[in-house]
């Protein structure tokens, strides 16, 4: 896909540069990932489960912006709007955070790493993932399976993560719809009122808005300089 200029509000390709509008919802829980959670979130399908470790660049005082490099690829994340407030019948609160993401491959570019890798301190973060994904490319959404991701649709993950430095582990849960700016909160406000009406409460894992943020928040919120 190809789209040519930054004010289509749509994903965004030209060469080896993207582009992605998203509406995010994420918590942070400090603890280990469970079996009795991860049966909850899998609810007997096969999620797709990947080990990833991202280097984060730690930016003090600064959750509006996230800059890292996963796998081959370098990535730049900034917040669009103040956050909307999300509660939930069920007691789930949270907030719900617009951003656009620009990414590029680092192939070729050893001289712009090495760069970027001496501006500042940088962060390990190991993540074990276990993903759902629904499309909303016919319309209205429907789960699907493989590896292919659809242009609109949402992501739900339940990760594991372990940090550099930090002798403590995590599992964050969240959502995550892109595609059209212009339908990127619609399609989070229905992914998240699909998956609790299947799924219910989360065992385990309290879901309020003191423990609701993005990764540069989460980050900044460890203290790590």
């Amino acid at each position: 896909m190809k789209r040519l200029g930054f004010d289509k509000n749509v994903v965004y390709k030209e060469g080896e540069l993207k582009m992605l509008h998203t509406s995010e919802i994420r918590w942070f829980i400090v603890g280990n990932l469970s079996k009795e959670t991860l049966r909850w979130f899998s609810a007997g399908r096969l999620t797709r489960a990947t080990i990833q470790v991202h280097e984060y660049l730690l930016l003090p005082d600064c959750d509006t912006v996230g800059v890292k490099f996963r796998e081959d690829r370098f990535e730049i994340k900034a917040n669009l709007s103040v956050f909307q407030p999300l509660s939930l019948p069920t007691g789930v609160e949270g907030r719900i955070e617009r951003w656009v993401k620009w990414s590029l491959p680092t192939k070729g570019l050893p001289m712009f790493g090495q760069a970027l890798h001496q501006s500042g301190p940088w962060l390990k973060v190991r993540k074990e993932r276990n993903q759902r994904t629904y499309s909303a490319e016919s319309g209205s959404l429907q789960e699907i399976s493989g590896h292919s991701l659809p242009v609109t649709g949402c992501n739900i993950e339940l990760t594991h993560v372990e940090v550099e430095a930090d002798p403590s582990s995590w599992v964050t849960f969240g959502f995550e719809a892109y595609g059209p700016q212009s339908v990127t909160a619609g399609i989070l406000e229905e992914g998240i009122s699909y998956f609790f009406k299947g799924q219910g409460r989360a065992p385990g894992m309290k879901l309020t808005e003191a423990n609701s943020f993005g990764y540069p928040t989460w980050l900044m919120n460890l203290g790590m300089k």
